[in-house]
């Protein structure tokens, strides 16, 4: 009976995985130039407006590179009592295989 049950615990794991990279995260060299792709808390630290444009071009000497670009702007809203900010990343890895693009919009509640 145990053996069953182990095996349909295992057969409904294995159908609800996805055939899917998701850990293919975008690596920046100097991390601390984007704030608010890496911690959305970020957003609406500072009281003036933030633009960060970021581009890396890893190994460009070997030909297909790994490209790594990225936007974002975040700003203070005191109507808001907090900070909004939006960001876009888009990762090319190696000869265009795996491309991978994150859009995203954050809200942090300044306390």
């Amino acid at each position: 009976m145990m053996k069953k049950i182990l095996f349909l615990i295992s057969l409904s794991v294995l159908i609800g995985v996805k055939n899917e990279l998701k850990a293919q995260d975008p690596a920046f060299s100097q991390f601390f130039a984007n704030p608010l792709y890496l911690n959305p808390a970020m957003a609406g630290t500072n009281i003036c407006p933030r633009v960060s444009l970021n581009y890396r071009n890893q190994w460009p000497g070997i030909g297909k590179t790994y490209v790594t670009s990225s936007a974002s702007y975040d700003q203070y809203v005191d109507k808001l009592g907090g900070g909004i900010g939006f960001a876009i990343a888009k990762d090319v890895a190696g000869a265009g295989n795996l491309n991978t693009t994150h859009i995203s919009a954050s809200y942090a509640y300044t306390l």
